[in-house]
């Protein structure tokens, strides 16, 4: 690390590698944000769900009316994160440091910015499972075969799964194989 991606790209890299836990969930962030409506809001969500719990998120230009906008609405989205914030005796201690009305901390600089503090938090499982469900969507994308040894792998393919359905497991393995191997891409579609 340093990663030189954008906001988004860099959060999700880090998303994975702290679900694999090839590395820890962070304890601080500091988030730059892009100042675009809907993109501020995007960038709080995935640099929360990565912070590690009791760490710190600080973000940037708060003066930016679509940054304070989208900071509004996530905490609108998670009202319990806008709670835990007032009674945090560890922010409130730190100086220029002073709680909003609407549930986050504002630094005195300039620009302002926020300040916010992960009390509770998602396990590394659920991590991990809100990642998969971003990736594969909620219904699963169609395989379509392209070529003749697509729809042959096909084949085989539907005829493995009902096999394994059937419990002889070695001969769907065999045809599992063999599909995997007559077409990379229905291998990488099914995971073969």
């Amino acid at each position: 690390l340093p990663l030189p991606l954008t906001s988004l790209c860099a959060l999700r890299a880090l998303q994975e590698l702290a679900a694999k836990e090839e590395i820890p969930q962070p304890s601080l962030i500091y988030l730059d944000s892009a100042h675009e409506k809907g993109e501020t809001l995007l960038e709080l969500q995935q640099a929360f769900r990565l912070l590690a719990v009791g760490g710190v998120l600080v973000g940037d230009d708060l003066d930016w009316p679509a940054v304070e906008s989208d900071l509004k609405a996530f905490l609108l989205e998670n009202p319990d994160i806008a709670t835990d914030q007032s009674s945090d005796d560890v922010l409130r201690s730190l100086p220029n440091l002073h709680h909003s009305p609407e549930g986050y901390w504002i630094l005195d600089s300039n620009p302002r910015q926020y300040v916010l503090r992960k009390q509770k938090g998602a396990s590394k499982a659920e991590l991990r499972a809100a990642l998969e469900a971003e990736v594969n969507g909620d219904t699963p994308a169609e395989y379509v075969p392209l070529t003749d040894g697509d729809r042959e792998a096909m084949r085989s393919y539907e005829q493995a799964v009902l096999l394994a359905e059937e419990g002889d497991l070695k001969a769907s393995a065999k045809l599992f194989k063999a599909a995997a191997a007559a077409s990379p891409s229905l291998a990488s579609h099914y995971g073969l």
